[in-house]
């Protein structure tokens, strides 16, 4: 597991950002960083501004990752943090032997969308549907 001083409620925070409704616990955190990678990155006082999630999964046709929760705080943005979170994360998933990753976002978010082209992400058209169990 990742070694890194964090604060459950900077990532609170962050993710409120992205999803008001979200509650982030402690045990969802710790198995997000088992099951995966997460990249932090702090400001100068140490606060957590910025976090993505990349986790791998096999599939029948290949290695893939998904990244999820990629968020950089409002009074952030613009700065370059966005691109070295998913910097890192690309690096992480080439060190695993991953061929596909794959992320979702949405359109309304146009500097997200835009960085995700930059990097050399592409729309894949596909219908993705959700299902909500619980």
């Amino acid at each position: 597991m990742q070694q890194i001083d964090i604060s459950i409620d900077d990532i609170r925070a962050l993710v409120a950002q992205l999803d008001s409704t979200a509650d982030v616990s402690e045990e969802s955190l710790r198995h997000a960083m088992l099951q995966g990678y997460v990249c932090f990155e702090k400001n100068t006082d140490g606060r957590i501004v910025g976090m993505g999630w990349i986790f791998p999964r096999q599939t029948l046709l290949r290695k893939q990752a998904v990244i999820e929760d990629m968020i950089v705080d409002e009074s952030y943005r613009g700065k370059g943090l966005g691109e070295k979170i998913l910097n890192s994360l690309l690096v992480w998933a080439r060190e695993q032997g991953v061929e596909v990753v794959e992320l979702t976002t949405n359109p309304k978010r146009i500097a997200a969308n835009n960085l995700y082209k930059k990097v050399g992400f592409r729309l894949h058209e596909t219908n993705h549907y959700l299902l909500k169990l619980s």
